[in-house]
């Protein structure tokens, strides 16, 4: 029998950064408001037969292993010890895109790592348990400097506004419908660009934390997320107001450092090209994927940039969250 489990990405639209436990803890909440993506991080594991002495791993590199201290892989070790689990397993990965992509990769492997042992060995632990234990294992076992919104928005699937806690707490938060119409419109009209750069979050980030310009900017960046929250208007309002706050978002993040280098705004000078609502890096920065707002069409914004040699893909909301199964 093997056990599988299945984790959408995710994609922030605003408030990111102020999910960063440091900021949380110095200036009492954090947001975001994002959604889960119809891509995915697949963990296909099967239990070793009695007597086995030793594990196979198999994700971008290959690992045989006879005690889980041993294994190389930070996060399938940690887990493994995380949940006092020493019986060998073998565990197959894949995944549409692997970390430093800015889509929440390495969180969305964790849980589907997660979701499968949970499948594997009854631990009976639900979705919204998988994000924490996720968030801790990542922040507070492994010291990664991230965020606890990768986890939360992947495992929950569809949109979701999130509100960040000292000690860890999330909180999920129900908009009205008019906001909820507003993101979902936003959402729809998508296109990801892979830039062909990749980037590890853990080093952008950590330079964040001892800057008092990044928090200022952090700060802001938190504010406009809550105007947007705490805004009564009518769905067509919100939406603009949404467009607009996710362009002011991205030009305070824009002019912090390591956000952009001259590669990547060369890149982003010919996205711009596309008559756009606006155009911005997803995650830390530093490279990844950009997300494109098209002002007129799809396929015709799409066609445009094939023509100039750059991918873009249709954005499509997940609305399961993460899963697991048996076979």
């Amino acid at each position: 029998m093997i056990f599988i489990g299945k984790c959408p990405y995710r994609i922030s639209l605003l408030g990111g950064g102020s999910d960063l436990d440091w900021f949380v803890n110095e200036e009492g909440f954090g947001n975001s408001i994002g959604f889960s993506l119809d891509k995915y991080s697949y963990s296909i594991i099967s239990k070793k037969e009695p007597g086995s002495r030793s594990g196979m791993l198999n994700y971008s590199s290959r690992e045989i292993y006879s005690e889980v201290g041993q294994i190389a892989h930070s996060l399938i070790r940690e887990t493994l010890k995380y949940f006092d689990i020493n019986k060998p397993i073998e565990m197959n990965s894949y995944g549409f895109s692997s970390g430093g992509g800015g889509l929440g990769g390495s969180s969305s492997f964790c849980m589907s790592f997660i979701a499968a042992l949970n499948q594997a060995f009854n631990l009976e632990i639900s979705s919204k348990e998988i994000a924490h234990l996720c968030s801790e294992i990542e922040i507070n076992v492994l010291g990664k400097p991230i965020g606890r919104q990768d986890q939360y928005l992947a495992s929950l699937g569809g949109i979701n506004t999130l509100i960040f806690k000292p000690k860890g707490l999330v909180q999920v938060k129900k908009l009205s419908e008019n906001h909820f119409q507003a993101i979902k419109k936003v959402a729809e009209e998508l296109i990801l660009i892979p830039s062909q750069k990749t980037r590890s979050a853990d080093q952008v980030l950590s330079k964040f934390k001892n800057s008092l310009d990044a928090k200022k900017s952090i700060i802001d960046i938190r504010n406009i997320c809550q105007n947007f929250i705490n805004t009564n208007k009518s769905t067509e309002e919100l939406y603009e107001l949404l467009n607009k706050s996710i362009r002011e978002s991205w030009e305070i993040k824009r002019r912090m450092s390591n956000v952009m280098d001259s590669k990547l705004e060369d890149q982003f000078k010919i996205i711009d090209e596309v008559p756009n609502n606006w155009i911005r890096l997803i995650g830390a920065g530093s490279g990844g994927y950009f997300l494109l707002s098209p002002r007129f069409g799809i396929n015709k914004s799409i066609n445009f940039l094939k023509n100039k040699n750059i991918q873009g893909i249709k954005v499509h909301i997940n609305s399961e969250g993460l899963t697991s199964y048996k076979i």
